[in-house]
């Protein structure tokens, strides 16, 4: 049972005192808890918040009372408690219920974004080229506070810091996802997420358990089609290769891959999955027809498969397979 006395106690000790806060921040928080740009304002918003404690601490107090309000479901609270702190114009007019959706958007996004920090080179050089701009402002404490973060490097995060906070990174990621998923359980872009992260830090239950509630739940069926990718590849690596080409056969059947030609790449996973059945004829049947259909697919096949090479000798001594390649590289085998 979730133990609320920390979230009691974290709301008590909150200083609801006027703290400065960087404009620069509040319009990227602004553009995230009105997902507007939400990667792009995740990113700055993460960044800032690596450099600037105030700013840290302000969106601390502010997610605390979220989620204090989501388990004491106290009506009407949410709002004017967020209205007594300081951060002009980010919950006027609101009602709770719409301050928790946004803000478990708000905690999808960062959670997302640290997750891609962890795991994704380009990612981390995107946001370690990001620079935290803080506003210039007239005169008075501000300024000094402005001039001051310039001065000791503060406004912007350092790639190799960055890089040393791997598994930090991932950790926070998951909690962000997990606070998330707390104020919208049925988030599935979070359950995705948390998916993944549970996938990488070795717990394969738990990512399919994720997987599985967006598959069975999600009104969207990209959503379902990722989920069922994902619970593919998690059968895949378990040996259970009837029920890996099930799910990948379900997103051929939703129509996705002539919508959204992204997801055509699963043609290649129902091909690998029927290779591992021993089922050599319906695999060079399906190579044919990402030969045939989808040649950017088919492009990455040929890379993919010299990547494998047990695959590749599989598939070479197959007479109809082999044609398929051939027909248009004569020499695929003997490369």
């Amino acid at each position: 049972m979730y133990d609320r006395s920390g979230f009691l106690s974290a709301i008590r000790n909150v200083q609801q005192s006027p703290r400065l806060l960087c404009a620069g921040f509040q319009r990227d928080l602004s553009a995230l808890l009105d997902q507007e740009l939400p990667e792009d304002a995740a990113r700055k918003t993460m960044a800032h918040m690596q450099a600037c404690s105030d700013c840290a601490e302000f969106f601390e107090a502010i997610r605390l009372q979220a989620l204090a309000h989501r388990d004491l479901a106290v009506p009407g609270s949410l709002s004017r408690r967020l209205r007594r702190m300081r951060g002009d114009d980010l919950f006027e007019g609101l009602t709770d219920s719409e301050i928790i959706r946004r803000m478990a958007a708000a905690l999808y996004q960062l959670g997302k974004a640290y997750v891609l920090l962890a795991t994704d080179d380009e990612y981390l050089l995107r946001v370690a080229e990001e620079p935290v701009v803080i506003d210039s402002f007239a005169a008075g404490e501000a300024n000094e506070l402005a001039q001051a973060a310039q001065h000791t490097g503060a406004c912007c995060v350092d790639e190799g810091l960055l890089r040393t906070r791997t598994e930090d990174n991932l950790a926070q990621g998951r909690k962000l996802l997990e606070e998330a998923l707390r104020l919208k359980p049925q988030f599935s872009e979070a359950l995705l997420y948390h998916g993944f992260v549970c996938q990488v830090q070795g717990e394969p239950e738990e990512a399919q358990q994720a997987y599985h509630q967006v598959f069975l739940r999600s009104e969207r069926m990209t959503n379902r089609a990722h989920a069922a990718i994902q619970l593919g590849m998690l059968y895949d690596r378990a040996g259970d290769h009837r029920r890996a080409l099930q799910m990948y056969r379900w997103v051929m059947a939703s129509g996705l891959v002539h919508r959204k030609p992204e997801f055509a790449f699963v043609l290649f996973n129902v091909a690998v999955e029927h290779v591992a059945l021993g089922d050599l004829d319906a695999a060079a049947e399906m190579f044919s027809r990402i030969r045939r259909h989808h040649p950017t697919t088919w492009e990455s096949a040929r890379k993919w498969l010299r990547n494998s090479p047990e695959l590749l000798q599989r598939l070479g001594q197959h007479a109809p397979c082999r044609a398929e390649f051939e027909a248009t590289d004569s020499a695929f085998f003997a490369a």
